[in-house]
């Protein structure tokens, strides 16, 4: 695969004295969000859609191994942990999910799944990735740490 170019913005004074940037659209990785690189032609299929480009990311790329090998993975967000806990409480054998409690911000809230009994159990947070393996076992892919954060 062809590596991404990484155009940065370019600032120059028009003829009027203006400040004008001129940005080149980035493309992100569908699964975590870091930026990829420019976006170009491959970004898009033929009927308009974005493709996967996880591949490409450092992070991502071991999901896509492990998707290929035949494991299930499910990104755990606020906003899909119902979802993921159902379809993870749904597979047989059953396996127990519940949500994980943690005082953040001051107060106790749910900070991401508990999956399986103790101990062996493993807790993924918001951000993480949940994979199942195809022996039934569980682990995290941890989400990355934000670009400009420190580790």
């Amino acid at each position: 695969m062809k590596p991404r170019t990484n155009t940065p913005d370019r600032v120059h004074t028009n003829d009027e004295g203006r400040k004008v940037t001129r940005v080149t659209l980035k493309r992100a990785c569908n699964g975590c969000g870091q930026y990829l690189g420019d976006a170009d032609a491959r970004d898009v299929d033929n009927h308009g859609n974005l493709t996967d480009v996880r591949v490409e990311c450092d992070h991502c790329r071991p999901l896509v191994e492990l998707e290929a090998a035949g494991c299930k993975t499910w990104e755990l967000t606020p906003r899909s942990i119902s979802r993921v806990a159902d379809e993870i409480d749904r597979l047989r054998p059953w396996v127990f999910t519940k949500g994980y409690w943690k005082e953040a911000d001051g107060k106790l809230q749910v900070v991401g799944l508990r999956i399986g009994d103790r101990p062996g159990h493993v807790v993924a947070y918001f951000g993480d990735w949940i994979v199942r393996h195809p022996d039934g076992g569980f682990t995290v892919h941890k989400a990355p740490v934000p670009q400009g954060a420190a580790a």
